[in-house]
């Protein structure tokens, strides 16, 4: 079975929303580094997973290349100190990456905090990382791939 390389890289987008609570200063999200897959070898299919903590693994018949691992996309969060909020990440089947060959997928996003929400800290500003699963297509097309996703915020 001859294998192909494949580098992924997926770029993240942001998104800002002022809170309606009448709240002194609006709640804002910047993207610091995009989600990245890292190299891999398709084979007949399958998936690579990158954890909100950075960890990347394989399934099915994907082969990871060490030499260029994954990350996990990072925001800062900003907004009133202390202040709590919520985070909407994309849903299953929303965010498709394109390149050289046929498009790929990537569902169940995780992130750190969760997306039951995060706690601002006393000068008003959190990290928050997302991870997300690739689907793999059999013999998927080697090159550079790419796509935008988007986190929402908003104040509890």
């Amino acid at each position: 079975m001859k294998r192909k390389w494949a580098a992924i890289t997926a770029g993240a987008a942001l998104a800002t929303l002022v809170a309606s609570h009448g709240w002194a200063q609006d709640i804002a999200i910047q993207n610091t580094r995009g989600l990245s897959f890292g190299s891999f070898v398709a084979g007949s299919g399958g998936s690579v997973a990158v954890s909100p903590s950075g960890l990347r693994s394989a399934g099915g018949d994907v082969l990871l290349i060490p030499s260029s691992e994954g990350v996990a996309a990072e925001f800062t969060v900003t907004g009133n100190a202390e202040a709590t909020y919520t985070i909407q990440l994309p849903g299953d089947d929303f965010v498709t990456l394109t390149g050289p060959g046929s498009d790929m997928v990537i569902n169940d996003f995780t992130s750190a905090p969760s997306g039951a929400g995060g706690q601002l800290s006393a000068g008003g500003s959190q990290a928050l990382v997302v991870g997300g699963t690739l689907n793999v297509g059999s013999a998927q097309a080697p090159g550079d791939y790419a796509g935008t996703l988007s986190v929402i915020v908003n104040y509890n």
